[in-house]
């Protein structure tokens, strides 16, 4: 199993209205934007989202991240990455 961050970036979006579509759409991926550490749940930054407990490979994710992306219907950038250990300074709890 395997944790995953991705980030993915909807070119001519308006925030948050224009991202609201692809949160639902990510989410029946088990992605969201909020990580658990020490005992809270943090917001990750502006399009930036995490799974965790995947079975699938890097393509699969992030072949089914870009279909999120794209069902928006704006031009978008996604990159997945396996998560191996992660150390971040965020400051709003989810």
């Amino acid at each position: 199993m395997a944790d995953y961050f991705a980030r993915v970036e909807l070119h001519g979006a308006p925030w948050p209205t224009g991202y609201q579509k692809l949160h639902e759409a990510l989410s029946v991926h088990n992605f969201v934007n909020c990580i658990e550490s020490g005992g809270h749940s943090w917001r990750l930054p502006t399009a930036f989202y995490h799974s965790t407990g995947r079975i699938d490979d890097v393509a699969t994710v992030a072949k089914a991240v870009k279909e999120c992306a794209d069902s928006t219907g704006f031009k978008n950038e996604v990159l997945v990455v396996k998560d191996a250990g992660w150390n971040g300074y965020l400051s709003s709890k989810c």
